[in-house]
């Protein structure tokens, strides 16, 4: 004996109390891209750029926007210090600036970040392009060429 079939009517019912749709697709959620950029390394330091957003011709943005970290070698994880919160970088900038050596690197919170990034698409368009990081990141942070 087959067990009977469930009506289309009843399994809505049962799909709208558990709060889904019987027509909803299940695709995955892409998460954001985060990366980390080795931009220099010593015997004493490791200097990396981690990042947060990827270009956006879309929005007419298309640049990279990156956090800069430095961070002592042999140091514990939590010690560390932010060079940059936000620095807009082109493509080419970001080419220059990367680093062939290999080295650990931390993903840190992004609380600072997100408020220099929403504070930097909040200013108008010239205010943006005139900030834009077109050497290296290093130059454009200041410390490029300095000692460890």
């Amino acid at each position: 004996m087959r067990p009977k079939r469930k009506s289309p009517t009843v399994l809505s019912a049962v799909a709208a109390i558990l709060g889904q749709t019987t027509w909803a697709r299940a695709e995955a959620v892409e998460r954001p891209t985060i990366s980390a950029i080795i931009l220099s390394i010593s015997p004493r330091t490791v200097r990396w750029a981690t990042v947060h957003e990827l270009p956006d011709p879309g929005e007419d943005d298309p640049y990279y926007h990156v956090e800069v970290i430095e961070k002592e070698r042999h140091t514990p994880p939590w010690q560390f210090k932010r060079l940059a919160t936000h620095v807009v970088v082109t493509a080419d900038a970001l080419n220059r600036s990367r680093s062939r050596q290999k080295a650990r690197t931390y993903f840190y919170k992004d609380i600072e970040f997100r408020i220099a990034y929403q504070n930097w698409r909040a200013q108008p368009l010239p205010q943006r392009e005139a900030g834009v990081c077109r050497t290296t990141i290093l130059e454009c942070v200041g410390i490029a060429g300095k000692p460890d």
